[in-house]
Parts: C-alpha cells; sequence; structure tokens
C-alpha cells in the first residue's frame, strides 16, 4: 500500500485502511461509501453493484462527470484533483427503479444512472432486477388452444362463454393446474427475472359465473378473486423457486384492494395509476384521492408492493405534457407507502417524446434519491445538454407549466385543443425557442433545441394544420422527424402517424 491510492471495493488495501474490524459489505447491497484516509481515496459498496454505483457517484459528484443520454456525456477536463476531507455515503431510497424511456433501455447509461430494474431481462452492468412480462392471461392459455373443447375455461358473460376481450374461470380448477404449470416453464426457462406475472388481459370482462362472483361478493370487489387465485399459485411454485416472485396487477376493475383476503409473502401487487390527474400530485388533487386511498389500502396488506406509473400521454407522445411538478411528490408518496419498485412508464418504442432525454435522466435521479433538489438537476441538464440555449429552453419549460391552475386536470389522453393550449402561449413559446436557436453554439446543440421545440411543433399542425402546411411548420416538423428516426408520436406507432400526416397533407 502507497500514497495516492484510489482504492476500488472490498480487498486487502481497502481493508488495511478501513481496519479489520469493518466487514465486507453484503454482496446486494446497493449502499456505498467513497471516504478518503489520508492521502488514500476507498470506494466501496457492495460488489454487485454498491461498489459500482460508488465510482459512478464519485465521477459525478467530485469530478463534474455526466452521463446526460446514451450518446451525450459531459466529461470536464482536469490534470489535478486536489481534496482536505472526502466522506460521503448514499443508499437508494427504493428497491427496484424501473424508468421505462426508450433512452433508459440502453443497459451502459441505466447502469451509469442507477436504474436496477427492467421489464423483462436485459444484460447490464451489475444485473438487472427483471419483471418478466404483464397481461399473461392469454399467454398462458391462449383460446385459439383451449377455447373449442374447453370453453368453460373463460369468462362467463351474460350467460354465455366468450374469450374475444375476456378473462379466465379463476375458480375452474384446470386453470389453475394449465396456469400453474406454465409459469414453471417459464421460470425454467427465464430464471435471470425476479418477478414473474400471472396477471389479467389489457381489458375488462372478468368471469361472472357464480363460483368466480361468491368471492367477488365476499371480497367486495374483482382484486379479491385475482388474489385468492394468484395466492395458489405462488404456493405451487415457492418450493421451486423460493427466491422468486408472483406478481399481479392491482389494475383498472382489480384496483380496489379486497376486504379480507391479502397477498402471500411470495406476492408483489402492481398498483397502476391509470386514471389519475397528473397537473397536480396525487395528495393535493381531489380526482386522485379514490387512487390514494386504494393505495393505501393495498400498502397495509401487501407485503410487496411495485407501482406501475405513467409520465407521458399515450395519445401524443410528441406533444407538450406539464407533468415535471408531480414526478417527485408522487415518487415519494408511492415510497411512503412501502413500494418496493416503480416502473415509471413513458415512451417506451422510439426516440421523440417530449422531452425525453430530461425527463428520462430527471426520473433516474428521483428513483435513486427521491429528496434529490429538482431545480438542480433541470438546470444542470439545460446548460450541460442544450449549452448556451438552455436558460431559454428552461424558460419554456417553466412557461409551459405556468399554464396550470388549480382547476387544471390533465390526464394521459390530453388532446391538442384542449383549453391549456392557449395561442398566446404558443406565441410565447416560439419566441422563446427563437432565442433558443439563436444562442446555439453549434449544429449539434441546435438539433437538440429542435428536438426540444418538435412538441410545439406537433401542437401547431394538430391545431392549425393549414397555417402550419403553408408557413414551414409542418414541413420542419416533418424533416426533424426523419432526421432523428423518431417512429411513434404515439403508441400506436405507423397508423397515428399516417393519419397525423394525412390530416395535415389534406387541410384546406
Amino acid at each position: 500500500l502507497t500514497g495516492n491510492e484510489i482504492i476500488i471495493g472490498f480487498n486487502k488495501h481497502s481493508q488495511k485502511l478501513l481496519g479489520q474490524n469493518f466487514k465486507e459489505p453484503e454482496l446486494f447491497d446497493e449502499s456505498f461509501v467513497y471516504k478518503n484516509i489520508q492521502s488514500n481515496i476507498v470506494l466501496l459498496g457492495g460488489k454487485q453493484r454498491g461498489t459500482m454505483y460508488a465510482v459512478f457517484s464519485f465521477l459525478e459528484n467530485e469530478l463534474g462527470v455526466r452521463w446526460y443520454t446514451p450518446n451525450i456525456n459531459s466529461v470536464p477536463k482536469r490534470m489535478n484533483f486536489n481534496f482536505s476531507l472526502i466522506n460521503h455515503h448514499e443508499k437508494p431510497t427504493l428497491q427496484v427503479r424501473n424508468d421505462f424511456y426508450y433512452e433508459a433501455f440502453d443497459p451502459i447509461w441505466a447502469a451509469h444512472n442507477k436504474i436496477n430494474g427492467a421489464m423483462g431481462y436485459r444484460k447490464q452492468h451489475g444485473g438487472i432486477e427483471g419483471y418478466w412480462a404483464v397481461h399473461t392471461f392469454y399467454r398462458f392459455m391462449p383460446p385459439s388452444e383451449f377455447f373449442e373443447q374447453h370453453p368453460e375455461y373463460y369468462s362467463l358473460i351474460d350467460g354465455k362463454r366468450i374469450h374475444d376481450r375476456a378473462q379466465l374461470c379463476l375458480t375452474n380448477s384446470d386453470v389453475l393446474d394449465i396456469i400453474t404449470e406454465r409459469l414453471k416453464v417459464a421460470m425454467r426457462e427465464n430464471p435471470e427475472n425476479l418477478i414473474y406475472s400471472v396477471s389479467q388481459n389489457d381489458w375488462r370482462n372478468p368471469c361472472q359465473c357464480n363460483n368466480c362472483q361468491a368471492i367477488v361478493s365476499k371480497e367486495g370487489c374483482e382484486s379479491g378473486i385475482m388474489v385468492w387465485f394468484v395466492n395458489q399459485v405462488a404456493d405451487r411454485v415457492k418450493d421451486e423457486f423460493p427466491d422468486k416472485f408472483v406478481g399481479t396487477l392491482a389494475y383498472q376493475y382489480t384496483r380496489k384492494p379486497p376486504l379480507k383476503i391479502k397477498p402471500k409473502k411470495n406476492v408483489v401487487i402492481r398498483l397502476c395509476s391509470i386514471e389519475c390527474c397528473f397537473a397536480h400530485d396525487f395528495e393535493s388533487c381531489p380526482e386522485n384521492q379514490e387512487f390514494l386511498s386504494d393505495m393505501k389500502a393495498w400498502s397495509s396488506i401487501s407485503p410487496h408492493l411495485y407501482i406501475w406509473d405513467y409520465v407521458v400521454n399515450f395519445s401524443h407522445y410528441i406533444m407538450p405534457y406539464p407533468n415535471f411538478k408531480v414526478l417527485q411528490p408522487n415518487i415519494k408518496t408511492f415510497i411512503d407507502n412501502n413500494s418496493i419498485g416503480i416502473m415509471e412508464q413513458a415512451a417506451y418504442q422510439s426516440r421523440g417524446g417530449e422531452f425525453a432525454e430530461l425527463r428520462s435522466y430527471l426520473i433516474s435521479k428521483l428513483l435513486w434519491n427521491s429528496e434529490a433538489d429538482v431545480d438542480e438537476i433541470i438546470n444542470d441538464f439545460m446548460y450541460g445538454y442544450y449549452g448556451r440555449s438552455g436558460q431559454y429552453v428552461r424558460d419554456y419549460l417553466d412557461l409551459l407549466h405556468e399554464q396550470l391552475k388549480p382547476e387544471t386536470h390533465i390526464h394521459l389522453g390530453l388532446k391538442p385543443d384542449d383549453k391549456l393550449f392557449t395561442n398566446s402561449f404558443i406565441e410565447e413559446a416560439d419566441k422563446i425557442f427563437n432565442k433558443a436557436e439563436a444562442v446555439a453554439e453549434n449544429d449539434d446543440f441546435k438539433k437538440r433545441v429542435e428536438m426540444a421545440r418538435l412538441p410545439l411543433m406537433y401542437l401547431k399542425c394538430k391545431r392549425d394544420p393549414v397555417n402550419s402546411k403553408y408557413n414551414g411548420t409542418f414541413k420542419r416538423f416533418t424533416n426533424i422527424v426523419e432526421r432523428e428516426g423518431i417512429t411513434h408520436f404515439s403508441e400506436p406507432g405507423k397508423i397515428q402517424i399516417e393519419a397525423f400526416l394525412q390530416q395535415v397533407i389534406q387541410a384546406k
């Protein structure tokens, strides 16, 4: 051991400096410390990810390194690093952190920004806490395989067994046997995941047969029979998979928690906020009180609560969506209600979502540390990513959020003709972006500003297609879309893009 060493991980050098009484951190401990001991610096955490996070945080906090997007980093040049005292410790506020943006799927970016959760599995430094699949009823029991011979496996609706946009008959013992065995196969074939989904299809029509409805009546809601069924599946797989979990949804018709039954210890409840207002946080908005009540009730009975939250407008990924002010308080509310994980579902199919780069970056910071300074993170991103133009892009972001009022409520289907978007707002926003483009240092920064401006162009095209076609807005919009390789303006993808193009082209 010599002076001026940077020592990474638990080894003979770090142990000598820290003393023989210092115990090696647990393998999966994500907390870390970096500190100096005289002229040496030790960076140390759990072997799986903790030490790696110590290195990344040292680079960020002490040397100013940033990983804004998978392609845009900031690495300041310096010849020396001088210090007198370093003693920094961090631990995550959340066990599983899933930033579900297209940009955030890059495994190197995700590791740098301490994202450790994913829908399914991907190879990533430090590993990943995978959640296998969702809406799995028909994945396990496709009607094409079973319905003709066994219609009794599917929902009874108005006296008739159906499979089109239906569910399964959860009191049928064969259904339990088939689901269990096929889940075991999935768990054996995909051993990398932590949680495996047994969950309703992405529509309604639960079974109305007498046996199913007897349990629903006893539990006061449809989630009762879902938990009853999933508990049995979880019991049947726990011996072979003692370290794994079975997940199910509290979503739409199953969002209300049951009266009596509780999820088993190896069951994860994935609560979804799809009906909520995202102009205001859960605690303050009258429209969100029913969801808040359901969440608190689930929190009181669930050993593991995993949140499926929504942070974009799925009908218009590429349109202005002023929800930045609710990101932190909502994440804190989830954590206060004992959530072990959060997935922030966003524009996941393509680049081009409104402020996708900024929002995915901010979300990664808040999932790790829910008390982080939001304004500091946003301002750092603005100047690091947009350069001199960042001051004006920030002005636009503030202007957009100033349009929100206490009586303003926005949901996942916010429309271009909403009263939120006034002509005066659009005119003022255009002026701000003109300034931002004028001061851009080079073409790279200008292109980033154009991407930030793209949602405003889209809004103008949707609201006034005739003028947008003739004043150049539409042409500029389509040129940027082509240049940036944007394939989705909304969740449906190509069909919605074609409809948008035809709307503007045919406008007179």
